[in-house]
């Protein structure tokens, strides 16, 4: 069995590279031809076929959902697929499909469209969310990872200043969870099969985010949180997938999925190597 590992042309960092390595290995060891295909690799004229032999699947560990839908074009089985990306990649898109099947997820007001040269010059929407949601709330750019377009607004003030700061681009605004303010729960799923999960938590920011100073533990999951976190990959149409689930006052919620999950960490706590069920889960797939 041959399949490309399709990976962003400009992320070389080692957390990224490190995760390459793992899923490479991962396929090495079932006898997997699993070749590193960067996206500058399959560049070529809109129209024209891709400029290599086409593998039996591709695992595609980027966001540019237009490449991933190039490469579905040509009959490739993709992992995960592009309208699966898409959604998780948006985080407006997210919420609306989270919230269309029924699925624990905070209560969410998106921005109005804007564009770039007019900003949002007018705050009554502001005011409006402020009413609805209370005080201090979360503001989310639509594109982000690692928490870094995450914020959190404590008042009107503080609000204006974070939509001032974001511009024109898309955004929406959540309910701030207290009860789950700087801790959460990632669990990762393989599958429609939860793989494993581990706490994490930080007590110096409000986002829980290993990147921006968290710490991570084992722990034992709930049925509960298992079941939310199945249920948002299955509403978003996702093989594999890590789940963020918060500790919501009557249950747990999702506030986050990510479709290409960076489980350099979750091997690191945990002892489970991600990258395995990956691939054990593709050649299940593939040989149906």
């Amino acid at each position: 069995m041959f399949g490309w590992l399709v990976v962003n042309s400009f992320m070389k960092k080692d957390k990224f590279v490190d995760l390459y390595n793992l899923l490479m290995a991962s396929a090495s060891e079932r006898t997997i031809q699993l070749e590193l295909v960067t996206t500058t690799d399959l560049l070529c004229e809109v129209g024209a076929p891709l400029p290599r032999p086409k593998p039996d699947f591709a695992i595609f560990w980027d966001k540019d959902t237009v490449l991933a839908q190039k490469i579905e074009s040509q009959g490739i089985p993709t992992f995960n697929s592009s309208t699966a990306i898409a959604l998780c990649d948006n985080k407006i898109c997210t919420a609306i499909a989270l919230t269309e099947h029924h699925v624990p997820h905070p209560r969410t007001i998106v921005a109005p469209k804007t564009f770039e040269g007019v900003g949002y010059n007018d705050d009554k929407f502001l005011k409006i969310t402020g009413d609805v949601l209370g005080f201090p709330l979360i503001v989310k750019e639509a594109y982000g990872s690692f928490g870094q377009q995450v914020y959190l607004a404590n008042n009107f003030d503080e609000l204006t200043q974070i939509v001032a700061k974001i511009g024109h681009k898309d955004f929406l605004m959540q309910e701030f969870v207290a009860t789950s303010g700087g801790r959460d729960v990632r669990v990762n799923v393989v599958g429609d099969k939860v793989i494993c999960g581990m706490l994490r938590q930080n007590d110096k920011d409000f986002r829980s985010n290993i990147t921006n100073g968290g710490t991570a533990c084992t722990i034992e999951l709930t049925a509960e949180q298992k079941e939310v976190a199945l249920k948002a990959v299955r509403a978003l149409g996702l093989d594999f997938a890590g789940v963020d689930v918060m500790f919501g006052e009557d249950g747990p919620i999702v506030c986050e999925v990510n479709s290409n999950p960076h489980f350099r960490s979750t091997l690191d706590c945990t002892g489970v190597d991600m990258s395995k069920y990956i691939m054990d889960h593709i050649v299940a797939k593939l040989n149906k």
